[in-house]
């Protein structure tokens, strides 16, 4: 009789001690098979390895109008065209130009319309066109949803450069004449380019131009612009 009962305590040992741990692995090992496709499902996320509209060794075309808000006496809409080539994909080279058509402020119509004593007012100076070349650099590239179904992709870059800033002066002469001035002009600025296709973005820009005004000290208009960039190889 004891030996039946020591008999049956080694066998349940045995079964403890090999049975147990073997089907706890084995249980353990379909879990963690399970948990593995759990976790991968959760984690198919598609990484982009490459960017999706390249710049690197493309010319960039930008028609482009905008404004040129912090004049005083006169509304400019300054119109013209840029053109950019790439020679990394953050770094560009651009050359610019621009005419500045252009409207009286409300100021200066008050001033013209309130002149009095047969003489005539005079508005000092008035932006003209300007033209230079400037470098770009693009240190952010991204992307957002957009609708909540597509995704936008834009880089933000920042601009400096050099060029000629060309004004009409007035002069004291009766009848109003005016004399060309040019100055070199220096300007800074920052925009946002949303890219629509491989080969067709957007561009919202803001400059700040500086050059030697007639009156004496510096002058500094700011300009605002929208434009769309072609991109060709």
């Amino acid at each position: 009789m004891k030996r039946r009962i020591i008999s049956g305590a080694i066998l349940a040992a045995l079964f403890t001690v090999v049975l147990v741990p073997s089907a706890l692995a084995e249980e353990k090992g379909m879990l963690d098979k399970y948990m593995d496709k759990y976790w991968a499902e959760k984690r198919d996320v598609r990484v982009i390895q490459k960017r999706l509209y390249q710049k690197d060794g493309r010319f960039e075309l930008t028609p482009f109008f905008g404004t040129v808000p912090n004049d005083e006496f006169n509304l400019y809409f300054p119109t013209g065209l840029r053109a950019t080539y790439f020679i990394s994909e953050d770094i560009g080279i651009e050359l610019f130009g621009s005419y500045m058509f252009h409207m009286d402020s409300d100021l200066a119509s008050f001033i013209y319309d309130s002149y009095d004593g047969g003489l005539e007012a005079h508005i000092p100076q008035r932006l003209w066109w300007t033209a230079g070349v400037e470098g770009l650099w693009s240190p952010i590239h991204g992307k957002f949803g957009l609708f909540t179904t597509k995704l936008a992709h834009f880089d933000w870059f920042l601009a400096i450069g050099v060029g000629a800033m060309a004004t009409e002066v007035s002069t004291q002469e009766v009848g109003g004449k005016t004399d060309k001035k040019f100055d070199v002009a220096g300007n800074v600025g920052t925009g946002l380019r949303l890219f629509v296709l491989d080969w067709l973005a957007l561009r919202l820009e803001y400059r700040n131009y500086i050059f030697a005004a007639e009156a004496g000290g510096v002058s500094h208009p700011m300009e605002l612009s929208l434009g769309v960039s072609f991109f060709v190889n």
